[in-house]
């Protein structure tokens, strides 16, 4: 039973507060996005992108709020349902998935009371649910999880969930869920010598798919990679050889960013830019509110890294202090891609910024996320949640 008297306080407005600000301010960026007047987007499609921002932004919070209620031990408990669930929705998104207009599946469709059809992406809930299952099953396992059986499980489990978000070619999804993994063991004490190995495996091999990259024929990196996500890379790695039609977003993000100037162009006063109202959120920001309004836009995620970081580091178990790292490991390189890609500094890879950009998906993997991180940074008593 909730103890509501230390629930509000102790409950940490700052951070619930942060992330629901982050997510209005998203809606008006959506709006402006999609409604300025240099924008090319129908005005039946610009209300549907902030029109349903507004109801994941309603409905995420409310998921935030009723995951701070719940005891993350009683969620964690059902970490292999939670992970065999995780499992089935990504093999059911492969089977009957909605083709996104790229010959990708990657949304199931399914129907809500009042809000009609809707669809989510289970690859964005993968985030949260591999998070849980990692930060239990370690937590059970303690000093053992470094022990050569336990890494092959742990190691085959986080091997099957990224080999089946990649069936959906969602590259930016693989890679968020590779850092949180990464974030995790790494918290949670994984053996300097195993680290050591992995480096030994991990440097040479990037060095050599840097020089497979610069072939006009590469050896293996196209079995791996798309040709669209490998012309993506090529591109961003030698702009000036590119054809002008595959750097107009890079152009219109630069293009935005730098007309921003130090105060920005004025609300509504952005230029178009493609895939504005997700992928290059940041570069609407920056259009409009300039170099004052980006700074302060990332001042804002910075607070919420560091209150989860803060959490993680107060958590009174492992699975608690592990789960907050994972989030916050998630949001810093979701912000971190996102913003470079935004700049130019890294290949496009349609990486949304976190509670900013749109999708339902998105918004409420990430709410639920906080929710629990939330909880975690409650005191409370021994329980029987507590192994």
């Amino acid at each position: 039973m909730t103890d509501w008297r230390t629930f509000f306080r102790h409950f940490d407005y700052v951070l619930a507060l942060a992330v629901i600000g982050l997510c209005v301010f998203g809606v008006i960026m959506i709006y402006a996005a999609t409604n300025a007047p240099a924008v090319h987007v129908s005005p039946g499609d610009a209300a549907h992108f902030w029109r349903n921002q507004q109801i994941f932004v309603i409905t995420g919070t409310i998921m935030m709020l009723a995951f701070s209620l719940i005891d993350y031990r009683f969620i964690a408990r059902f970490y292999l349902y939670i992970f065999a669930l995780m499992l089935v929705l990504l093999v059911l998104v492969l089977i009957v998935g909605g083709d996104d207009g790229t010959g990708t599946a990657r949304w199931l469709p399914f129907y809500m009371p009042v809000l009609g059809r809707m669809t989510i992406q289970p690859s964005e809930f993968t985030k949260v649910f591999l998070a849980i299952f990692l930060a239990k099953l370690i937590d059970m396992l303690g000093e053992r999880f470094n022990f050569i059986g336990w890494l092959l499980v742990i190691f085959a489990a986080i091997g099957v969930t990224l080999a089946l978000v990649m069936l959906q070619l969602a590259l930016s999804a693989t890679l968020v869920i590779t850092f949180i993994s990464v974030t995790i063991l790494f918290i949670a004490g994984l053996y300097y010598r195993t680290i050591l190995a992995g480096l030994a495996v991990i440097i040479p091999a990037s060095i050599f798919i840097w020089f497979d990259l610069q072939r006009a024929a590469p050896l293996f990196i196209d079995r791996i990679l798309q040709p669209y996500q490998l012309h993506r890379i090529r591109t961003a790695l030698n702009p000036y050889a590119a054809h002008p039609d595959d750097i107009l977003q890079l152009e219109g993000s630069l293009y935005a960013i730098g007309t921003g100037g130090l105060t920005g162009r004025g609300f509504l006063e952005n230029p178009h830019i493609i895939f504005g109202h997700n992928d290059f959120i940041f570069s609407v920001v920056a259009a409009q509110f300039g170099f004052v309004g980006a700074v302060v836009l990332l001042a804002v995620i910075i607070v919420v890294i560091v209150k989860c970081i803060l959490i993680a580091l107060r958590a009174e178990d492992t699975t608690g202090r592990l789960i907050a790292a994972g989030v916050a490991g998630m949001i810093i390189f979701e912000t971190f891609v996102h913003v470079g890609v935004a700049v130019g500094l890294l290949p496009t890879t349609g990486m949304p910024l976190p509670f900013m950009s749109s999708g339902g998906s998105m918004i409420w993997g990430h709410m639920m996320a906080v929710g629990m991180v939330l909880n975690i940074g409650l005191p409370r008593k021994k329980s029987i949640f507590e192994d």
